[in-house]
């Protein structure tokens, strides 16, 4: 069969699968206990089931598997020591799941993290960047796991990193449709159809939310992702992608720190988390950023279209016309 018409049958089965698994996780989240309750910050008002990325991490799996053992380009292109990836990804869900059912201090999560990362660093081809091997290694650990936080940070407002990561991996299929392809091709279709149809249940108000086992692992391949497109030579289209999520969050983290508070503490000071404090508006904030992401997306297409890579410019430009407009709420 062809490698087209099996992933259109596997993305529909996703999408699919998708939607009948998180419709029913709110009797899992019931009897697990696993349930996101308002805080005195009243980011959302009433109490949410949580925890339901996991689902992500199993469909990926069984994606992988089906496509791993019936499609021979899939195998050529899979990254040296792939198993590390799979390997990664699973220690990480579960380890995000278990802190979504019972709290796991940050610093143990971020060492884990750091080890993960680590042992997966070596999927990609480093030899390709232009700085010496173990400078570029040091860097892109530490970029990998500070994306993974930076993606679980902005996992805060219904719909918002739902929105953000479909654009991510729909930019990427895009991306690689008129060039070479590569793993992340492929790890986009297993993943982009499951986050839309978390979408129908996270949109606001939100009936669910994925908790760290669902930011976690989508940050790790946005991580991923990320890194291998800028190897390939597109950092331009991982700047316009990570844009707001980096602007927002490293400026945050850096206001908190600097006023002697951890990064990790739970403060909700994000910026696109500012009109949900004051008058708990989660649709103003999703509709802004689904606007945001349109624009974003047309500006993505413009540069792998015309292969003008100084227009992610633009995107930084929009990010800041956002955060700025998330700001008039304080």
């Amino acid at each position: 069969m062809n490698f087209h018409i099996q992933l259109i049958i596997l993305s529909s089965l996703i999408f699919f699968f998708s939607i009948l698994f998180f419709s029913y996780f709110k009797i899992i989240a019931k009897k697990l206990k696993l349930t996101d309750h308002p805080t005195p910050e009243n980011v959302h008002e009433h109490v949410v089931p949580t925890g339901s990325g996991i689902i992500f991490f199993l469909i990926f799996l069984v994606s992988f598997v089906v496509f791993f053992l019936n499609n021979d380009l899939f195998l050529k292109i899979l990254p040296k020591n792939y198993f590390l990836i799979i390997f990664g990804i699973s220690v990480l869900s579960i380890v995000s799941f278990y802190d979504d059912l019972k709290k796991i201090h940050p610093v143990i999560r971020l060492s884990i993290q750091i080890t993960i990362i680590m042992l997966c660093i070596s999927t990609l081809y480093l030899d390709k960047f232009f700085l010496p091997l173990k400078l570029t290694i040091f860097l892109f650990v530490y970029f990998w796991v500070y994306l993974i936080n930076v993606v679980n940070f902005t996992d805060g407002s219904d719909g918002f990193l739902a929105t953000n990561s479909i654009i991510f991996f729909l930019s990427i299929i895009l991306l690689q449709i008129n060039t070479e392809l590569t793993a992340s091709f492929f790890f986009c279709f297993f993943i982009l159809p499951s986050i839309l149809g978390y979408l129908i249940f996270n949109k606001p108000p939100a009936k669910i939310f994925m908790g760290d086992s669902g930011s976690i692992f989508l940050g790790f391949f946005i991580g991923y992702i990320s890194l291998e497109t800028i190897l390939n030579g597109h950092y331009n289209i991982v700047i316009s992608l990570l844009a707001y999520p980096l602007i927002d969050c490293t400026y945050t983290l850096i206001k908190k720190t600097l006023n002697g508070n951890y990064p990790w503490a739970r403060m909700f000071d994000y910026y696109f988390l500012l009109p949900i404090k004051k008058n708990k508006n989660h649709k103003l904030v999703f509709n802004s950023n689904l606007i945001f992401n349109v624009i974003n997306l047309m500006i993505i297409l413009t540069q792998i279209i015309y292969e003008i890579k100084m227009l992610y410019i633009l995107s930084l430009i929009a990010s800041l016309i956002l955060i700025n407009y998330f700001r008039s709420y304080k």
